[in-house]
């Protein structure tokens, strides 16, 4: 073959791989044209604006009244009751006798203890006047001393023997049921009765999440209601627990509040308390705001004058606050007047075309009159 063929060869060759490129690249042009110029259909959602409320931090929570004081009664030992000097449900005075142990064999003890305690001390007066006659001895002299002052140890130890087994009031108050009668033999440490203060106020103890508790001081006015309770029941806080439960992240907080009905040690009322001054925020319904690992956001929808396409969904990042009924409050992310896609905002992502089929708000709602809290 010669180099004449090969050339028109190689020249046919190139203009074939010529042709099949450029028909390629019009096919790849042609196709990035149709894909520009299609549209996803549009999903079809209901909006509503986002309007202001005025809203309150603050939170409700369940609370126990206390008395100011309180103790469980019971014997420190063990012995048979001689005398109970209390009657069930009757207010006793501090350090008024409500129960008698036997102490007959403690008492024998006693006045034999006293008779050892007088001739230890006759003893002991003897032998220093020996002394001073120079016919005895110092050690004498100091043995009985020894012996007298042992003497009143032992009576010492069995008086208080016998005051320990006798029980009295340890502060004024009211006391419970008594279920116990003479001649029983009581074990050491059986409860007896319970004794409760009796004053002008109580407490109530009950528990706040640590993000409401800290915008709380001693002194701030907390409302109550619960059976029995008269309209407009309040209380006012005395003291916030240091530190707050592992488990559940909750503080404990004390209030105080005047005797009235309904308010006996043990009974469960409602607390309620503003944590905060009422200021104005955004509210959205509840369908508004997905929630997702990587935050919560909502679908803002978009109309553009020059984008024939029709509205989009635009994803906007909020930081929320509590739930309100319906609706959820904005803290962080919106603007008054805003809509935001709301049924069937599932489907949507970043730029989706929408179809609004409903107006689940008008823009411009009014706030409400009074604060709303959580």
């Amino acid at each position: 073959m010669n180099r004449r063929a090969l050339l028109l060869i190689a020249v046919a060759l190139v203009a074939t791989v010529a042709v099949l490129g450029g028909y390629k690249y019009w096919r790849v042009t042609q196709a990035i044209a149709a894909g520009a110029a299609f549209a996803n259909p549009a999903e079809a959602v209901s909006v509503a604006v986002a309007h202001p409320i005025r809203w309150q931090l603050g939170a409700s929570a369940p609370g126990t009244v206390v008395a100011r004081e309180f103790v469980i009664l019971s014997n420190e030992l063990p012995g048979t009751v001689a005398r109970v000097a209390f009657r069930s449900g009757e207010v006793v005075e501090a350090g008024q006798v409500l129960l008698e142990l036997d102490t007959r064999s403690e008492r024998a003890e006693l006045r034999s203890a006293e008779a050892d305690i007088t001739l230890a001390r006759l003893t002991a007066e003897r032998t220093r006047k020996l002394v001073e006659q120079r016919a005895g001895t110092q050690a004498e002299v100091d043995r009985a001393e020894a012996q007298l002052a042992q003497a009143e140890a032992r009576r010492d130890v069995i008086a208080t023997t016998i005051q320990r087994r006798t029980l009295r009031a340890p502060f004024r108050g009211r006391i419970g049921l008594r279920d116990v009668h003479p001649g029983q033999y009581l074990a050491a440490g059986t409860e007896l009765t319970t004794l409760e203060s009796v004053a002008d106020s109580v407490f109530i103890d009950f528990r706040l999440q640590q993000e409401v508790a800290a915008q709380l001081a001693p002194g701030t006015e907390l409302h109550l209601s619960g059976a029995g309770l008269p309209a407009g029941a309040t209380a006012v806080i005395r003291a916030i627990d240091a530190r707050a439960d592992e488990a559940s992240r909750t503080v404990r907080v004390r209030a105080e509040a005047p005797v009235a009905a309904g308010l006996t040690p043990g009974a469960f009322v409602d607390v309620t308390v503003a944590a905060a001054a009422a200021r104005e925020v955004l509210a959205v319904p509840i369908a508004a705001v997905r929630r997702a690992a990587f935050g919560d956001h909502v679908y803002v929808i978009r109309e553009d004058a020059q984008d024939a396409k029709g509205p989009t969904a635009e994803q906007r990042f909020v930081r929320t606050g509590p739930t309100l009924d319906s609706e959820v409050v904005i803290l962080e992310g919106l603007a008054a007047g805003e809509r935001v896609a709301t049924e069937g905002s599932f489907k949507l992502r970043q730029g989706s075309r929408v179809k609004i089929i409903e107006a689940a708000g008008q823009a411009g709602a009014p706030a409400a009159a009074a604060p709303r809290g959580s």
